[in-house]
């Protein structure tokens, strides 16, 4: 039976992990103004920390980084990325993310400005506005081939299509 005055254990998992990320920030600022440049890669490295130990483990976090779109345009550079499962592990290191297998990309700022957040503000606007239009679905694209070849396959005999990469709308 559960005890209605006791926490639940996420609200204490939760609590814990946000004292770790308050008490690493601490320790970062008091270093902030000797050298800007490491105590931000910290703080980023944190978040990607954060959300390697949160996330499942088929989802890659990367730190800086740029987003690739379909027209070969690359957004600013973002802090931490966050790549969609079955990611090419071949391109992960690349440092240029295709738009169509990122998850979420985030800002980490140790102080926060109103010209940080305008800042933050244009480049989430840059990066949707990178993103293939989408045309459909896999699933309904793949769905209309299969009933196409099965009902070709009635009326003419065998048939093989082969999908392009382009009517998957894939990258």
């Amino acid at each position: 039976m559960t005890n209605p005055h006791r926490p639940h254990e996420l609200d204490t998992w939760i609590e814990q992990t946000t004292s770790e990320m308050a008490s690493e920030y601490e320790r970062i600022r008091q270093r902030a103004t000797e050298d800007p440049g490491t105590a931000g890669d910290e703080g980023e490295e944190n978040w990607a920390r954060l959300l390697r130990e949160w996330l499942p483990s088929s989802y890659q976090v990367r730190t800086k980084g740029r987003i690739l779109a379909h027209d070969g345009a690359a957004s600013r550079q973002v802090d931490v990325v966050v790549l969609r499962p079955g990611y090419p592990s071949k391109l992960l290191d690349k440092k240029l993310y295709v738009t169509s297998g990122v998850a979420a990309a985030f800002e980490c700022k140790l102080t926060l400005t109103a010209a940080h957040i305008k800042e933050a503000t244009q480049t989430a606007a840059e990066i949707a506005r990178m993103a293939a239009p989408r045309q459909g679905s896999l699933t309904k694209s793949l769905s209309a081939r299969s009933y196409t070849a099965y009902w070709r396959t009635l009326t003419d005999g065998p048939v093989t299509t082969s999908p392009s990469r382009k009517s998957m709308n894939m990258w």
